[in-house]
C-alpha cells in the first residue's frame, strides 16, 4: 500500500488542479482579466480548435485576449467543465474534461457552445498549477449568438 503521505500528496495536487480550473471560468465570466492571466504559466499556449479556431501563446497575449473578452454584468454567460480526468506526474500534470459555456439568449439560458478541454500543466514556483497548454477542442457551437470576444481572432468581429 502506497505511504499515506503520498496519497495525501496526490489528493492535494488533485484538489490545486481542480482550482485552477475552476478559477479559470470564475474569472472569464466576471471579467477578472488579473486571476484569469494567473491561471497560465508565462509561455503558455490557449488553443481553440473545432468549429472556430485560433491560438494565443505567451501571458502579454493572453491578456490582451481576455481582455476583449465579454462578461457580467453586460453579457451574462457561465463557463463549465465537468468530468475532469486529472493525471500528475511529479511537477507535471495532464487533464482532459467536458467544457460548455451557458449563454443568456433574451433572458433565456442557451448552450452556447461545448467540447472537450485537453490540458498540460505544472507547478510553478511559487507551488500553484498553472496551464502550460489549454486546448478547447469545439464540438458545436452557436454562431447565430453574439461572439463572446470582441475583435476575436476566430470572427474577426
Amino acid at each position: 500500500m502506497e505511504p499515506l503521505e503520498a496519497r495525501v500528496a496526490r489528493l492535494e495536487d488533485d484538489r490545486e488542479i481542480l482550482r485552477t480550473l475552476h478559477g479559470y471560468a470564475h474569472a472569464i465570466d466576471y471579467g477578472d482579466v488579473d486571476a484569469w492571466v494567473d491561471c497560465f504559466a508565462e509561455d503558455a499556449l490557449f488553443e481553440v480548435r473545432g468549429r472556430i479556431q485560433y491560438s494565443i501563446r505567451g501571458r502579454a497575449a493572453l491578456r490582451e485576449f481576455v481582455a476583449r473578452h465579454t462578461h457580467a454584468p453586460e453579457a451574462w454567460h457561465k463557463h463549465f467543465m465537468v468530468e475532469p480526468f486529472v493525471d500528475v506526474d511529479g511537477d507535471a500534470a495532464a487533464c482532459r474534461s467536458y467544457f460548455t459555456v451557458l449563454r443568456d439568449d433574451g433572458g433565456a439560458p442557451v448552450v452556447g457552445i461545448f467540447g472537450r478541454y485537453r490540458d498540460q500543466l505544472r507547478r510553478e514556483p511559487d507551488g500553484r498549477w498553472r496551464f502550460v497548454e489549454r486546448v478547447a477542442e469545439v464540438e458545436v457551437w452557436r454562431s447565430d449568438l453574439p461572439p463572446l470576444v470582441v475583435s476575436s481572432p476566430a470572427t474577426g468581429r
